[in-house]
């Protein structure tokens, strides 16, 4: 996946009662551990948290073994989480009331990519803006006592959540729904809340069941898409968005240029391939990476004049693009809706939740 360069935007409300914005920029390890001595030296104003050692040496509470193979050390059950990452928020949202949330990805207020946009417009709580990691600010604020992470967040950054004295939850960044079971399980385990994780797993067999008894029938020609994504090497064999076509019954034009996840899609790729139709992101209440001005440049380029599939461009929200949570079923019917017509009644999506 491409990475963007580190930084996040905090908001709230300052002294004089104004909304106010702070964005910071992270261009290297000397900020983080600037940051670090601070908090060290200011930790006399509040108390800190519990630490792991000093959990795991009471014999109190449970343990949880995450994607990592560490172990996990809690006290009680988490009543306040921290992930700031629109997957495990709309998991942890999913399985326990939002509320539990104390803060959350920006991105999670915005309908075309979150299905927890409902429930986040209501919250208030800081909204960080952030792809890799959560700024150390908002966790010292915030003090929760579970941060979930994914496998790809820096690794001096979770060291230094834990030094801070957080219990830190390591989840695999799914790129593939049995990967989105694992995190839903494991996500439910650190959170007692088992019966509701595997509530969530059964509804999601069952929609895929229903997807598959209705796309197995079809004996028509599987049509060739092909996503158009500012992360130009993401989409091929081995990432979500290739799964998701593949359930949707749709031949990912990506896979069909030779190429797989990672791998650069070149114009010359493009051309080369042929297409029924390009898949392309639905304009979005937030667009703080200028996705719009990607999409009018890559479909414009004299370098794809008369391909046939130009003339049937698929605008699709990217909620179902790029699509890890539970509700990538969903995203599964919306994608076979768009290549073969409504097959399938999305009039009652919603958050996925076992409660």
């Amino acid at each position: 996946m491409k990475r963007f360069s580190h930084w996040q935007m905090i908001t709230g409300k300052g002294s004089d009662g104004l909304k106010k914005r702070s964005i910071y920029f992270q261009s290297g390890s000397w900020f983080v551990g600037i940051l670090f001595l601070l908090f060290v030296v200011c930790s006399g104003c509040s108390q800190a948290p519990q630490t792991i050692a000093a959990v795991a040496a009471d014999n109190s509470g449970y343990t949880v073994i995450d994607a990592k193979g560490n172990s996990v050390c809690l006290p009680h059950k988490p009543q306040r989480i921290l992930t700031a990452n629109l997957t495990y928020d709309a998991i942890v949202a999913g399985l326990v009331t939002p509320d539990h949330l104390v803060a959350m990805n920006i991105l999670d207020t915005d309908a075309g990519i979150s299905p927890l946009a409902q429930d986040a417009k209501k919250l208030t709580v800081p909204k960080v803006a952030t792809l890799t990691n959560i700024p150390l600010e908002v966790i010292v604020s915030t003090k929760p006592d579970l941060i979930i992470a994914s496998d790809w967040t820096d690794a001096d950054k979770i060291a230094s959540y834990r030094q801070l004295g957080y219990p830190v939850l390591v989840c695999k960044g799914p790129n593939s729904i049995a990967e989105t079971y694992a995190a839903v399980r494991l996500i439910a385990q650190a959170l007692q809340e088992q019966a509701a994780g595997e509530w969530i797993c059964t509804e999601m067999d069952r929609q895929l069941a229903e997807i598959d008894a209705v796309l197995q029938k079809r004996t028509d020609h599987r049509p060739v898409g092909m996503l158009v994504s500012q992360m130009t090497s993401y989409g091929g064999p081995g990432s979500m968005f290739h799964e998701l076509c593949t359930r949707a019954r749709i031949e990912n034009g990506i896979a069909k240029a030779g190429l797989k996840n990672g791998d650069f899609l070149s114009k010359e790729l493009v051309v080369k391939v042929n297409l029924d139709f390009f898949l392309v992101s639905a304009p979005r209440e937030i667009d703080m990476y200028g996705g719009g001005r990607f999409r009018e440049e890559f479909l414009s380029d004299p370098a794809l004049d008369g391909l046939p599939a130009l003339n049937h461009i698929l605008s699709i929200p990217d909620k179902y693009l790029y699509a890890a949570s539970p509700n990538c079923v969903y995203a599964v019917k919306a994608l076979a809706n768009a290549a073969y017509g409504d097959l399938f009644d999305m009039r009652d999506e919603h958050l996925i939740r076992g409660y």
